[in-house]
């Protein structure tokens, strides 16, 4: 991949704005109170179940997303960040901050939206992705994780 450390750190703070944008929601679920939603673990939704350790066999194998047309990108999963704070201390061992990088082809771009996903271990679920940066070869994507499982 052909993206500097400094074209990546320029475009990290978009995303970061990008998920300041959702303001009142997380993952689609509704703030409580100034509180963290909390997923129960028997959600019908296929993204509230897949965690680190979900993603992680997955590094560097195809993700197909999917507009509301139909049409179809294939993007690499090419990266995992862990987020937590290094002072964080969870309540929890299954509290999880986490961000994805994608990388596809330049066109056709996918604009920062929620896409039906599907991968051919993980399944199918809906997830909300972000563009960091583009060159003429590719165009990097990221997803946030960033939840508390029951």
């Amino acid at each position: 991949m052909s993206i500097s450390r400094r074209k990546f750190l320029e475009a990290a703070p978009a995303a970061i704005g990008a998920a300041l944008l959702i303001k009142d929601s997380a993952m689609g679920q509704k703030i409580v109170s100034g509180r963290l939603p909390r997923i129960n673990s028997a959600s019908t939704d296929a993204l509230s179940r897949l965690t680190w350790d979900s993603f992680y066999p997955f590094v560097n194998t195809g993700f197909v997303f999917r507009d509301d047309s139909g049409n179809a990108v294939t993007l690499m999963l090419t990266g995992m960040q862990d987020t937590k704070p290094a002072d964080f201390k969870p309540t929890s061992a299954s509290q999880e901050c986490f961000y994805l990088t994608f990388t596809g082809p330049p066109k056709p771009r996918l604009e920062q939206g929620t896409y039906a996903a599907e991968h051919f271990s993980l399944g199918k679920f809906s997830m909300f992705i972000t563009v960091l940066g583009s060159t003429k070869r590719n165009c990097v994507y990221s997803a946030v994780i960033n939840r508390i499982v029951l």
